[in-house]
């Protein structure tokens, strides 16, 4: 999950609390008030969430992203007790805080985990253009997030090929689903990669041994019926070309996933497999596909891959 993603979570989680009416981010500068009448500007409405982002901290494979979330809403006086409405408000605004951070917590089950110790709750009284009433806390959100070189942006002499397909594809996790990727010669770009053919087989030299990352953008679909989400990830299919035609092999080579998602959460996860073939010496060239993995006896759902580069070092 990218810093963009967490930032839009806390977006939708605000815009779907029935009392918050409002949602802000960046500096206090940034706060917006209701006193602002300009033609290109919004006054705020009440009570309104605001994230002010913090230093964040790598930890080894886990980025720490640190926010205050301050929550407000007008301090308007009345008769009675002059410290009355704005502790009330101060009140209301850290259940507001408590509400978003269950719904942050409990309702979502990927990757990112809400660190509930450690929260630091701070009630202010403040008068910027708006008197304001509310409550500050702090937050911090772990995120795997390794650091990964197969992936970085520089140029690596080990590469010895790579393929991008970026169109959508449909697998059928289940045992008697139809396989993804069949056949077809390949064609290279003005880059040297290997372009995807109508199937998006694609090919590489016999009699050498290749490590092979694999990254992209995994979407489950939503089970209906008695459909379950697919806990097992897409295997790998090597198979020879003889003639220009398939020789398939037994078994199917099973990578090692990182981020691949087992429950289901609308819109695509970034996910990483990684694995070593040694492609056998014989007559032909070889080629490697994507094949199912389902479980026995499961009547699984859909699954969706999108922007998926396969990376051939030696």
């Amino acid at each position: 999950m990218t810093y963009k993603e967490i930032i839009n979570r806390f977006r939708t989680v605000t815009n779907d609390h029935l009392m918050l009416k409002d949602f802000g981010y960046g500096q206090l500068t940034d706060l917006k008030t209701q006193s602002q009448l300009g033609p290109e500007e919004q006054g705020v409405d009440y009570p309104y969430l605001f994230l002010l982002p913090q230093t964040s901290q790598r930890t080894g494979p886990v980025m720490n992203y640190s926010f205050n979330m301050i929550v407000m809403d007008m301090a308007r006086p009345e008769e009675g007790d002059q410290y009355d409405n704005y502790i009330t408000i101060q009140s209301q605004c850290q259940q507001y805080i408590d509400d978003i951070l269950s719904q942050l917590y409990y309702y979502y089950s990927d990757q990112p985990e809400v660190q509930l110790t450690g929260i630091n709750y701070t009630p202010f009284k403040e008068k910027y253009q708006d008197e304001l009433a509310g409550m500050t806390a702090t937050i911090t959100i772990a995120v795997p997030a390794p650091i990964d070189n197969c992936i970085a942006p520089f140029n690596d002499p080990s590469i010895f090929g790579q393929v991008l397909i970026q169109s959508p594809m449909t697998v059928n996790p289940d045992p008697n689903g139809a396989i993804l990727i069949p056949i077809q010669p390949p064609q290279i770009d003005t880059n040297g990669w290997w372009l995807p053919g109508p199937y998006d087989a694609f090919y590489v030299p016999g009699g050498q041994t290749y490590r092979i990352t694999v990254t992209g953008e995994v979407e489950q679909y939503q089970p209906t019926g008695g459909e379950v989400v697919c806990q097992e990830p897409p295997g790998i299919k090597p198979h020879e070309i003889i003639n220009d035609q398939p020789v398939f092999t037994p078994g199917n080579i099973n990578p090692v996933y990182t981020n691949w998602p087992t429950t289901y959460t609308p819109g695509p996860q970034q996910f990483t497999a990684e694995f070593e073939w040694e492609a056998p010496s014989t007559t032909g060239t070889w080629s490697l596909n994507t094949n199912q993995n389902g479980e026995v006896g499961q009547d699984e759902s859909n699954i969706s891959l999108t922007n998926v580069t396969y990376t051939f070092r030696q």
